[in-house]
């Protein structure tokens, strides 16, 4: 994390001169020890809310964070991912799925969001209290100002975990007003403990205290008495007094004096004490008051001096409402109510220096790599141009980090005829939704990128950059759309324009190429284009297009049968992402998806599962549609083979309702089927399994080809289940088809599907001959379950078994095998009794039955006729 954002979550140092508030602390440790989930500290600005939160927080022995909540938090992305990242401080396992996700830019349906983020809690602390063998107080979690936030949804975040409190967790909510929360039935069910207004007023002791002690002002009891009680014990009006009052020639005439609403006193306090500053001091405190956090260096940049650090320590000893925010006095803050004031004296007194204060800050934030910040303070200033050159130099790398819930926004809040001027904004904008799969909100950004193009010089390098850029967004969505030979003209037309130094580009064409390549069945060509891709991608540490590219590796790899190639590349990519990003690319659910397919084939089923629910789960969290059916479609296959059709369908209907609601590229949609087929064959559905088939318009007949493998073998399932005499002759077609563009993957499932369809042992033996350096096995167990269907061979047959299980489902006797072998009847009856063992029946018919199952035996025309 930035050095910039760390004071969002620091817990503000409590004043040194703080009056401590034994009641109160003693209160909040009370409700804490009750194990009640909520702590409110309500009341109106100036009352030492923080203060006092700040006093409890460094007295805790529990872990506790601190999360500090600003108006431009309101955006429920926004409020999440701070949240979530607040609550990870207090454990590192807390969010480990959820965060990424958010900083990708996605923000999950609330009851995933919620389901994980309770669930996480709970882990963590159980996992606490088992590490220090005893039962632990929960974790504390401060927000700060929390009347900043009023987005229904984000309250109802809040809401969700105090309605289901979990044990582990502890929220203190600091604020000026009550939130929109169920605050009377917690109070009813003694699950709130407060401390309102009347509460943090100052006592005539406390008051005494403050001013005389903490200030060192010497002043009459009745003078004492009169400013409490004209101030009502209020903690900023009697900072400030005690302010006015140093050095001041006559006390009890300012005494005397003081009266009005809080308001009045508040504004007329203000300006004695800015007064009393020096010119230089006073312009300081004025130019500095519009920045949210301070830092020597950044105070410099702004307001021309070069002694701000300095300043900053002579303010925080004078008592002058700032706050420390770190622990090496590098970062402060005003308090929230004082820069409020010196903001409107700014804009009454000098608005018109208000802009260039604001860029200057953007300056400097732009210097230290901050871009996020730098946008913000530039669109403060008004600064369109600034803006629009902020956001084209650093948009791709807030795209693919952690601003990407932001980059939108930044962008919708420029004037439109900005926003249709900039080609690059458009684009981003079209990269955004391509990348969260909102494949329909992309086309009239894309229009308008077109449109900014035409004011380029034609042949500049900016211009064809762009076109390259364009063009392969056009391919991107020409993918979803069906239009595969389209998408690979404009690929190639992209990736001939891209400048050799333009890294990024080069990434993200040569992926636009790759998937081309990959769509069409040109599988050597998209592995090099995707290998080119994932090089330049990691070169910039890109590690959303990284991603991505291997995502399509991994559905190229899979088919080709180079199920150890997949797995080293994969899990090296998402091993460095998870180290280096802290944002989850939104394919990594695929990623997971396919590396729990081949744990399955290596009969690691554990280990399979639990990758493919681990995939599942980051899938639903990003929202991210392809991602969501792959792993629902690869959870149904491990689901069905291993005896759990019940499973199969449910995460095939999710499956399909994902796929019913769009967004998804039209090759998903054939694995559904192709797995929805496999299902309905083995729960004997035939017609249902047929009708399926035809309705993705690939027949029996069609051509084979790398598009069109999934559902050729499923009719090659279907056509074994229904006995039909022409499966052989598609198993073979199959073969050929798969042998020509080595996807040995296809070819050692259309092996083993054509040794059931009439191959033989032979076809079975080829097939393992091809799986075996690559691990597979439980293709060769025989796990897909039809209504006949037992468990694989323990043992396999010897090939004498074999001749006799063939001739037994000839239906001829023990003596005509006999002749047939050339051997005894009694060996014949041993080779009988060892088919037997090793099928596990005990007749002739279950034996023949449970041969053809396993793809031992082949139908014959007379097993249709029957």
């Amino acid at each position: 994390m930035h050095t910039l954002l760390l004071p969002k979550f620091h817990r503000p140092l409590p004043p040194k001169r703080a009056v401590v508030r034994p009641a109160l602390l003693a209160r909040l440790h009370a409700g804490l020890a009750a194990q009640r989930p909520l702590t409110l500290i309500a009341a109106a600005a100036g009352y030492g809310k923080t203060t006092l939160a700040a006093q409890w927080a460094s007295q805790l022995t529990t872990p506790a964070t601190w999360l500090t909540l600003e108006p431009a938090d309101d955006d429920p992305l926004r409020f999440a991912t701070y949240l979530v990242a607040a609550l990870q401080r207090l454990h590192p396992s807390i969010g480990t799925n959820l965060l990424p996700v958010l900083r990708a830019g996605q923000l999950p349906p609330e009851h995933v969001l919620l389901t994980t983020l309770l669930n996480d809690l709970d882990a963590a602390h159980a996992l606490r209290a088992t590490q220090q063998q005893a039962a632990q107080d929960p974790f504390v979690c401060f927000l700060d100002d929390v009347h900043a936030i009023q987005q229904p949804q984000n309250l109802s975040i809040v809401q969700a975990l105090l309605s289901h409190p979990s044990p582990g967790l502890h929220l203190v909510l600091v604020t000026r007003e009550d939130p929109a929360l169920p605050l009377a039935r917690l109070r009813a069910r003694a699950q709130l403990t407060e401390v309102r207004a009347a509460d943090l007023r100052f006592s005539e002791a406390e008051t005494t205290g403050l001013l005389c002690t903490g200030m060192g002002l010497s002043l009459a009891s009745h003078d004492l008495a009169s400013l409490h009680k004209r101030t009502e014990g209020w903690a900023v009006g009697l900072q400030l007094v005690g302010l006015s009052l140093q050095d001041h020639a006559d006390p009890a005439a300012f005494v005397a004096a003081l009266s009005g609403s809080h308001r009045f006193i508040l504004d007329y306090l203000t300006e004695e004490v800015l007064a009393r500053q020096p010119a230089d001091r006073q312009q300081f405190l004025l130019e500095t008051s519009l920045l949210t956090r301070l830092h020597g260096a950044l105070c410099d940049a702004v307001t021309g001096r070069n002694d701000s650090a300095a300043l900053l320590e002579e303010l925080l000893r004078a008592n002058l409402f700032i706050i420390p925010l770190d622990d090496e006095g590098r970062w402060y803050r005003y308090h929230q109510l004082f820069a409020e004031l010196l903001q409107h004296k700014l804009r009454r007194e000098r608005g018109a220096c208000m802009p260039t204060l604001h860029r200057r800050a953007s300056e400097w934030y732009e210097r230290q790599g901050m871009p996020a910040t730098s946008i913000e303070h530039a669109l403060a200033a008004d600064d369109e141009p600034r803006v629009v050159t902020l956001l084209t130099a650093h948009g791709w790398h807030l795209l693919t980090r952690e601003q990407t819930p932001m980059l939108a926004q930044w962008i919708q809040a420029l004037p439109e005829a900005a926003r249709q001027r900039s080609p690059h904004l458009n684009t981003m904008m079209v990269w955004r939704h391509i990348l969260h799969g909102a494949y329909q909100q992309a086309p009239p950004y894309l229009a308008a990128a077109h449109r900014a193009l035409a004011h380029l010089p034609p042949e500049s390098s900016a211009s064809r950059a762009l076109q390259a850029d364009i063009l392969a967004l056009q391919a991107f969505l020409a993918q979803v759309q069906g239009q595969p030979s389209q998408a690979l003209t404009l690929a190639e037309q992209a990736r001939s324009l891209v400048p050799p130094e333009h890294t990024r580009l080069q990434a993200s064409t040569s992926l636009a190429l790759g998937v081309a390549y990959r769509v069409v069945g040109r599988c050597d060509e998209a592995i090099e284009a995707l290998e080119a891709a994932l090089h330049a991608a990691q070169a910039i540490d890109d590690h959303v297009t990284a991603i991505v590219v291997v995502a399509h590796l991994a559905l190229i790899w899979h088919p080709l049968g180079r199920l150890h190639r997949l797995i080293a590349t994969a899990e090296a990519v998402i091993e460095r992402t998870e180290t280096i990003s802290r944002v989850a690319p939104l394919m990594i659910g695929t990623i997971h998806a396919v590396i729990g397919q081949v744990y399955y084939e290596w009969n690691q089923v554990a280990k399979a599962r639990h990758m493919l629910l681990h995939g599942l789960q980051m899938a639903q969290l990003s929202g991210q549609t392809t991602s969501v059916a792959y792993v629902s479609i690869y959870l149904a296959r491990v689901a069905q083979e291993t005896g759990d059709q019940q499973a199969a369908a449910r995460y095939l209907r999710e499956a399909g309702d994902v796929l019913a609601r769009g967004g998804a590229p039209a090759w998903v949609r054939l694995d559904w089927i192709a797995q929805q087929v496999a299902l309905l064959v083995a729960q004997g559905k035939l017609a249902e399994a047929e009708a399926s088939l035809r309705e993705t318009g690939i027949t029996p007949e069609t051509p084979v080809s790398y598009q069109s493998d999934t559902i050729h073998l499923a009719w090659l399932r279907w056509q074994i289940a229904s006995r039909q005499p022409q499966a052989l002759t598609l198993a073979q077609r199959i073969v050929q088809s798969a042998e020509a563009q080595g996807r040995n993957g296809s070819l050692i499932q259309a092996l083993v599907l054509g040794a059931k369809a009439g191959g033989g042992q032979a076809w079975l033996i080829r097939a393992r001959q091809l799986g075996e350096p690559e691990g597979y096995q439980r293709i060769f167990m025989a796990t897909e379950r039809t209504p006949n269907a037992t468990p694989a061979l323990i043992e396999p047959l010897t090939e004498r078994e074999h001749d006799v299980l063939r001739l037994l489902a000839t239906g001829l006797t023990y003596a005509q095998i006999a002749e047939q072998l050339i051997v005894s009847i009694n060996t014949v009856r041993y080779h009988v009794k060892g088919v037997y063992g090793k099928l596990g029946v005990e007749k002739q018919m279950q034996a023949v039955e449970r041969g053809r199952a396993l793809g031992l035996l082949s139908y014959s025309p007379s097993d249709n006729e029957s």
